[in-house]
């Protein structure tokens, strides 16, 4: 599929539907959306064993990715929107068309959407048009400033403690209670929180502010594939989300 193609002229047929398989994290799943989609779309096979008995996973001090049923199920309702997604599924061993997980062969980019593309000798311009709709909106969100910061992958702690305060008032807080309770304590301001209960929420919410501000995370990997004006805290030691468009700054 050309760059920036309409993903809504897809149209599945009996039979002739591509297979994925992905056993990475949730956001490494998010971004590997460009190439399912430049591929031709199809139905997306997750590893709820998180790469446990793919060797591309095993690296390091780790045999296996954060990936788990929870996650898939959470994910599942966001990535079934999207009209290059016939279905997702949980992967069990079933032969698949095309292995996401060779992305990890690519790592010598900042960005893993170039890392999936490449993995594939896909176009790299595929990355640059917006791989993410939702259909809802969230009123609590209109017009205010989507946050978001995990417990790790930390890089500008700065930039969040007198930068984002003169903002504070804009600002509604998505994620976990937990992060939002660690933002609160680690950076001595309070801050609006809404919660999602889904990453489908999680979505919604984010789609619905005027912008949003975070670090190299989930909420970051959604805010990108829709596109959003944002700003990301970079995590100097393995950036893995810079995308060099317009609106997108990085601190």
């Amino acid at each position: 599929m050309a760059a920036g193609s309409d993903p809504a002229s897809l149209h599945w047929g009996l039979g002739d539907l591509n297979t994925f398989k992905h056993s990475g994290d949730l956001g490494d799943i998010v971004f590997s959306l460009p190439a399912v989609r430049a591929l031709g779309g199809g139905v997306l096979y997750l590893d709820p064993e998180g790469g446990k008995d793919e060797p591309l996973v095993h690296f390091g001090y780790t045999d296996r990715t954060r990936l788990d049923r929870a996650g898939i199920d959470s994910l599942r309702t966001l990535l079934v929107q999207q009209p290059y997604v016939a279905d997702v599924r949980l992967w069990t061993g079933q032969a698949v068309t095309y292995n996401l997980d060779l992305f990890r062969r690519h790592l010598t980019f900042n960005n893993l959407s170039d890392s999936h593309l490449a993995a594939f000798k896909l176009d790299a311009r595929e990355k640059d048009a917006r791989w993410l709709q939702v259909s809802e909106t969230d009123p609590r969100l209109a017009g205010r400033v989507a946050i978001s910061r995990s417990l790790k992958v930390h890089g500008n702690h700065t930039f969040w403690e007198f930068e984002v305060r003169k903002i504070r008032e804009r600002c509604v807080f998505l994620g976990t209670r937990r992060e939002h309770e660690f933002f609160e304590e680690a950076l001595g301001y309070t801050v609006d929180y809404a919660h999602t209960p889904t990453i489908a929420d999680l979505a919604v919410a984010i789609a619905s502010a005027e912008s949003f501000i975070g670090n190299q995370s989930l909420a970051h990997a959604i805010a990108e594939g829709l596109k959003k004006d944002l700003i990301q805290e970079v995590y100097r030691v393995g950036p893995a989300a810079v995308f060099r468009r317009q609106g997108a700054r990085y601190v």
